[in-house]
Formats: structure tokens, C-alpha cells, sequence
């Protein structure tokens, strides 16, 4: 085996698992910058639009595999409420969406120290992750740096940067290109059955599944190996 690639969001850093709190916070806090900048909305129909589109989102991101980034929600939110195209104001959106996520983040304990023995056992690192509500790939790069976890990856795949989510087998066929490495000399480890174990086993990629205090079974989809803790990927390596 010559390559490990993880995913990001609760496989490596911790977010929450419940999206509608955050969700709404943010929403609020972009009908905010809305009224401040002249748009002229009420704010419940405002709410209720916006999560119809995010909904939307969601949506199209499961049955096609297709990302939607926020920041065309946001324009067309906008254009809904008859305002100019402001891209400094999408991007005050975006932040206040990832400003969200930054309330209950932190890295999984023993992260760091998992892929220092990773790095030092020769294999290549990557990252393959999905990015919530389609944000820009700057946010994720922004958790993924404070954390110091850059020096670890030889290569990071986003799907804003392709268009496309997790479990579309392009994400990781990108990856293991970039790599420079063939599926079955590659394991593939995270959180969720539906995303990442079914991806990598739909590849040919060696599954590992990081177990979640909240599994989502999918028929007929298993991971070769599982494990609660980094210290058992060890084992597997």
C-alpha cells in the first residue's frame, strides 16, 4: 500500500452534527447585511426562501452528486429581492455561513499525532472532502491550516473546486491521479458510509470507516475495516 486519504469534517475535525442551529444563525445574520445594504425583504419569507434554496441544495448535492456552491444561493437570493450582483456582499455571506461552523470546531483528538506516524511510515497523504454548503475551498483551507494539518497532505481535493460530491468517483479518481497512485494500493478513511466508504469501495479503494456517534447504514455498503480511534489504524496500516 503506498497512499492514506481522509476525509475532513468529523473524520478529522469535529463540526456539528446538527446544521439546522448553525443554519438559521446564519441566515439571520445575512438578512442583516441584506436590509443594511437597501434590499428590501421580510424577514420571515426571507428565511423561508433561502432554506427552500438551501434545501434545493441539499437535494440535488444526494441524488446527483452535484455540488452547489453557496455563493450562487447567495447571489440568487439577491436577484430574488431585486438587488445589483454585490459579490462583497456574498462574501460577508459566505463568512457569516463559515463563521457558523467556527463555533463548535476542533480537531479529533490525536489527529496530529496519527498522521505524523503515517508520514513517517512513507505513505502519501491526501484529502479528499465535501465542503458544507458548498463554501469556497479558502474556509476549509482555513480549519485545515490552524490546525496545522497542511504539512501532512501531499494533496487536497475539495468538491467546490470540482463541481461534484462525495460518493461521485471522480473526487477520488482526481485524488489518486494527483497521488500519482492506483486504487488498490490505496486506503481511504472516513465518518460516513454514504460519502466516503461507499466512494472508495466503488473505486477499489481499501475502506476504513472512522465510526460516528451518529451512523447512517446504507444497504449493501460496507468498510473492509473499522475503527473508533487512531491508535487502531495502526493495526490496519
Amino acid at each position: 500500500m503506498k497512499a492514506v486519504l481522509f476525509d475532513l469534517g468529523h473524520t478529522l475535525i469535529d463540526y456539528y452534527y446538527d446544521w439546522e442551529g448553525p443554519e438559521d444563525r446564519s441566515i439571520r445574520k445575512f438578512y442583516g447585511m441584506v436590509i443594511d445594504a437597501g434590499g428590501d425583504a421580510e424577514e420571515m419569507e426571507f428565511t423561508r426562501f433561502v432554506k427552500a434554496l438551501l434545501n434545493e441544495g441539499r437535494r440535488r448535492r444526494s441524488a446527483e452528486m452535484v455540488e452547489i456552491p453557496l455563493e450562487k444561493v447567495l447571489m440568487a437570493v439577491l436577484e430574488h429581492y431585486e438587488m445589483e450582483d454585490d459579490d462583497h456582499l456574498v462574501k460577508l455571506g459566505c463568512d457569516a455561513f463559515y463563521g457558523s461552523l467556527m463555533e463548535e470546531r476542533e480537531l479529533v483528538p490525536g489527529t496530529i499525532e496519527m498522521l505524523e506516524r503515517v508520514k513517517a511510515k512513507g505513505y502519501k497523504v491526501g484529502l479528499v472532502s465535501d465542503v458544507a454548503w458548498g463554501l469556497p475551498v479558502e474556509y476549509p483551507m482555513q480549519d485545515i491550516e490552524l490546525y496545522g494539518l497542511d504539512a501532512y497532505f501531499d494533496d487536497l481535493v475539495f468538491s467546490t473546486d470540482v463541481g461534484l460530491r462525495k460518493p461521485h468517483p471522480r473526487l477520488f479518481k482526481l485524488a489518486l491521479y494527483n497521488l500519482g497512485v492506483k486504487a488498490e494500493d490505496s486506503f481511504f478513511i472516513g465518518n460516513s458510509i454514504r460519502c466516503d466508504i461507499k466512494g472508495a469501495n466503488d473505486v477499489g479503494m481499501t475502506s476504513v470507516l472512522k465510526e460516528s456517534v451518529h451512523p447512517e447504514p446504507v444497504d449493501g455498503v460496507v468498510p473492509k475495516h473499522r475503527i473508533k480511534d487512531w491508535d487502531e489504524l495502526d493495526d490496519i496500516l
